[in-house]
């Protein structure tokens, strides 16, 4: 359903995730380190990307959004720890570039997403329990 929040905030993820492959995320003593450079980042910001995008369609089980939030979660920490790991083991004297921030935004959007459905979830108990 595209008129909920959280709807807005798994597209933002996604969309920062696909953004993160295209840009540069650390300068490397001269070299300019790039996502697609490296497959492993490459491949987990694109599970994220599948994760968030194919969360979005499954607004009928919450309870299965909570737990794809949680794992997208754990996928873009992961994205997180081999950007960090790929800058560092490059040469030592890294400049972080704006890309290295995408990460970071898509895990605020993951959380903010996964709250709206936890809010959604405990509205329809409480409607439940009115019955």
């Amino acid at each position: 359903m595209i008129q909920r929040i959280q709807t807005i905030y798994l597209l933002l993820a996604a969309l920062l995730c696909i953004a993160f492959i295209f840009t540069p995320f650390a300068i490397s003593g001269s070299t300019l380190l790039q996502t697609l450079n490296f497959v492993a980042l490459v491949a987990l910001s694109g599970a994220v990307a599948l994760i968030s995008l194919g969360n979005i369609f499954l607004f009928k089980n919450r309870k299965l959004q909570i737990t794809l939030c949680r794992v997208a979660l754990l996928v873009i920490l992961a994205l997180i720890a081999g950007g960090i790991y790929y800058a560092l083991a490059a040469d030592g004297q890294d400049l972080p570039q704006y890309g290295a921030a995408l990460p970071v935004l898509g895990t605020i959007f993951e959380v903010l997403a996964m709250r709206g459905v936890q809010a959604d979830e405990k509205l329809i108990r409480s409607m439940d329990r009115l019955r």
